[in-house]
């Protein structure tokens, strides 16, 4: 089947070349836009790859429909330059010169008095096959390198029977290494690209992210003087181009080789950057230019709520960790989505469900539609690796934003009417795993919300609660921590309820001579607030009573898991319960009202608290029976277990990085 994959691309390509070789260069050039414009529309992959470069190296100076029409004019561009590969065999000195403009090859001249030869460093820019014969159309000896295309050997004896008609000498990458040597000290002139270096490249910044270029021809320029010439072939008009020869670049040598080659690569790819940003459809984008960077960035999609944000960190701290197993350094970006209306935020998803990948790609402008101004802006602006969202109002705009920029989709929750197969990756709580997983949807099954506590989490937080709140670290009292959350669209907090929990911990704490530390949300209701502030802060066993309404303690969740024995919580949010029970502490939940109707069907939040109360997890207790639960727990009569979903998470993420 290769073999005939091969032979059927040969002939084609060789029935093309000879057909283009009749027509006149304008008409060959047509069909060259033309052949582009096909491609532009039916090779998808590339199409989608070439975008994705673009965005990288432009998403903060270019709107995206500015890079969809530079994408379309470079596959335009690129139809002409194999149109004009194929016409070589056509090329002739005076053909050359009528066509192409030189600058700088005075350069050329001056550096071969060395006697040591010449490199012209390229990179695929322009139509740098018609550029390569520029050595031998002014009348110097000319070799170029070029990489092997194993796949199609006969297909690369073709093209490079093309690129030796006008005088040039071929010589496969990694095999003529001597003939290379050689042909400088014969005082040749030899052709090298800089920008594919691959697994064997230097990471040097190319637009501000490390991509891999090519360290022959620096290596070789400080072993041996080489001048090194940098060169640039830009098209005019039509058929018309002009190259440009730069003088020898002044090459670093320290004698420090490895950072001697990175600094004089940096030189190098800043004159590359300098003509892309100006003739950005000139350059060569089909490639994974940073593939083997390391470095990478992470979108987290922020729908205003801080469980769910807390959540999306939780799984980037885990992307994170899986990243520098493989030596690569992550960097988070954290933007909020913000609709304009509830309206836009109900009807966005459901429009989105209409969207193909290939269809949405640079064509986002619509989402100004749906998001204000500032949000719209900032989204634009970034190109990520990674893009993670939890809760289904952001998972839309993280599927088009995923297949837009080419990176990997990571949802946490169900991403309401989006599909799961739309992601690379989703993370569900048992509660939430469909009855039938679809073949090939990648799924990481919790027992618990994501969450950032760890050891060294709870030991961070409690120095800095500690740091905020110096009266606490006197004594070393046995400690009852209370986390109250608030009014939800399925449950309220009611004053009786609340208040029956409050007075079952004072009895406790009296019994058991604990201190009491207590924190409310910013979801609590004021009511509520003032019921726990009579009841609670003003008793001399509450040592510690925060209201983030109006105290700025960040550390305050974090720093009470770390710093009590047991632990109280509402339980109205999901979140809140996980990272209670994620803490190792002894954790009681006690069920708050449910709002009318949802009393009148199971719903997945009660599913929730019963899995975990039954693994052993967290222990359910009413109101009334919240002493005993305290008393129980405090002399080791129930044990609990600690839950742990992070190697999940991790190994799930292994799979898609």
């Amino acid at each position: 089947m290769n073999s005939l994959n091969e032979s059927f691309i040969y002939y084609s390509v060789k029935a093309l070349g000879s057909f283009i070789r009749l027509l006149p260069v304008r008409a060959a050039l047509d069909v060259g836009r033309i052949l582009g414009f096909l491609a532009y529309h039916f090779d998808i992959r590339h199409k989608a790859l070439a975008y994705a470069n673009l965005k990288i190296a432009f998403a903060r100076t270019k709107t995206p429909d500015e890079i969809k029409r530079i994408t379309k004019t470079l596959f335009c561009n690129y139809g002409q330059n194999l149109i004009e590969l194929m016409r070589l065999p056509l090329m002739t000195p005076e053909m050359f010169r009528e066509y192409v403009r030189m600058e700088g090859t005075e350069h050329i001249q001056e550096s071969l008095k060395q006697k040591k030869g010449v490199i012209l460093l390229a990179m695929h820019f322009g139509s740098w096959e018609l550029a390569s014969l520029a050595s031998a159309m002014i009348g110097h000896p000319y070799k170029v390198i070029v990489k092997p295309q194993k796949r199609f050997s006969r297909l690369d004896e073709l093209l490079n029977s093309y690129r030796e008609c006008g005088g040039s000498v071929v010589i496969a990458r990694g095999l003529g290494t001597r003939e290379f040597v050689k042909s400088l000290r014969c005082n040749e002139v030899v052709g090298m690209v800089v920008d594919q270096g691959g697994r064997d490249g230097v990471l040097v910044p190319f637009f501000d992210r490390q991509a891999s270029m090519s360290v022959g021809a620096i290596r070789m320029g400080l072993k041996l003087g080489v001048p090194i010439c940098f060169a640039i072939i830009i098209r005019q008009k039509g058929p018309y181009h002009k190259m440009i020869i730069h003088p020898p670049l002044k090459l670093k040598n320290t004698g420090e080789t490895e950072r001697d080659i990175h600094d004089n690569l940096r030189q190098v790819t800043q004159l590359m950057e300098h003509y892309i940003r100006e003739f950005p459809q000139e350059h060569m984008w089909f490639y994974k230019i940073w593939k083997y960077s390391k470095e990478s960035i992470t979108l987290i999609l922020d729908d205003g709520k801080t469980g769910h944000l807390r959540q999306s960190q939780a799984v980037a701290a885990q992307l994170k960790k899986a990243l520098n197993e493989r030596q690569i350094d992550m960097t988070t970006q954290h933007l909020t989505v913000s609709f304009q209306n509830g309206l836009a935020q109900k009807i966005f998803p459901i429009l989105s469900l209409l969207a193909h990948h290939f269809l949405c790609q640079g064509r986002l402008g619509f989402l100004r539609r749906f998001l204000t101004k500032e949000s719209f802006s900032k989204i634009m602006s970034v190109k990520a690796d990674f893009i993670i969202s939890c809760g289904s109002s952001t998972a839309a705009v993280n599927y088009l934003l995923s297949n837009d920029q080419q990176a990997k989709g990571i949802v946490i929750l169900k991403p309401g009417v989006m599909g799961l197969s739309r992601f690379d990756l989703a993370v569900l709580p048992h509660h939430d795993l469909p009855a039938r997983p679809r073949k090939g949807v990648n799924i990481v099954a919790v027992n618990a919300a994501p969450n950032l506590i760890t050891p060294q989490y709870l030991e961070d937080m409690s120095r800095q609660l500690l740091n905020h709140f110096s009266h606490l670290k006197r004594g070393d009292k046995f400690r009852i921590g209370v986390l109250i959350g608030g009014d939800t669209k399925d449950y309220v907090l009611k004053e009786n309820k609340i208040r029956m929990v409050a007075h079952q911990i004072l009895e406790a704490a009296c019994e058991i001579n604990a201190e009491i530390l207590v924190t409310t949300s910013r979801r609590t209701p004021p009511r509520v607030e003032a019921l726990l502030s009579r009841e609670l802060k003003k008793n001399p066993r509450c040592v510690l009573f925060i209201n983030p309404k109006q105290d700025n303690v960040p550390e305050a969740v974090g720093g009470i898991l770390g710093l009590s024995d047991i632990v109280i919580v509402s339980g109205d949010s999901i979140s809140m319960i996980s990272e209670a029970a994620a803490s190792g502490k002894k954790t009681i939940i006690f069920p708050v009202k449910e709002r009318q109707g949802l009393a009148l069907k199971e719903h997945k939040h009660t599913r929730f608290l019963d899995t975990l109360n039954a693994q052993g997890h967290i222990l359910s207790s009413s109101p009334c029976d919240i002493k005993q639960s305290i008393y129980s727990l405090a002399k080791d009569k129930i044990t609990l277990q600690k839950i742990d979903d992070n190697e999940a998470i991790l190994k799930g993420l292994r799979q898609i990085i």
